[in-house]
């Protein structure tokens, strides 16, 4: 499997002729866009890490990457390789002095601890193929960072 390291664009409220929905979009190399629909407390968290500040009281993917952190535990990288029935699969990768591991993840938790450590977001280049758009092929999107500040 190759996989593409993809930048997190943002947090963004997607508009469509269905409603509002709360989306992450991960950008490519080569320009192409993921859009991935996440819940909102997801979509505020991964906000809240790329925009700060950091609340007052740790937050749960506060929580665990400062617990990830006190154990001395990296994370090597988040993976999203599936996409079926419209739902994304993620894997994020820890590694730490005694062992590494691989455990399954939603994708949102996977990019909220990812931005929290610095760690990289890579997708499987077959699923960027069939599932990333160019920009102009995207729905209507708001900055969800306007609203949470």
């Amino acid at each position: 499997m190759e996989l593409i390291t993809c930048h997190i664009q943002g947090v963004y409220f997607a508009t469509s002729d269905l409603g509002v929905a709360p989306v992450v979009l991960l950008e490519t190399p080569d320009h192409l866009y993921l859009p991935i629909f996440i819940g909102l407390y997801e979509a505020i968290s991964i906000s809240n890490a790329l925009n700060g500040p950091r609340s007052a009281r740790p937050m749960t993917h506060d929580l665990f990457a400062d617990t990830l952190n006190q154990l001395e535990t990296t994370i090597r990288e988040i993976t999203i390789d599936t996409l079926e029935d419209g739902v994304y699969y993620a894997t994020i990768s820890l590694e730490s002095a005694s062992a590494v591991l691989s455990i399954d993840c939603r994708p949102s938790d996977g990019i909220a601890l990812a931005v929290r450590l610095q760690s990289p977001v890579r997708v499987d280049a077959l699923l960027l193929q069939d599932a990333a758009v160019p920009s102009d092929q995207l729905p209507e999107l708001h900055d969800i960072s306007a609203g949470t500040g």
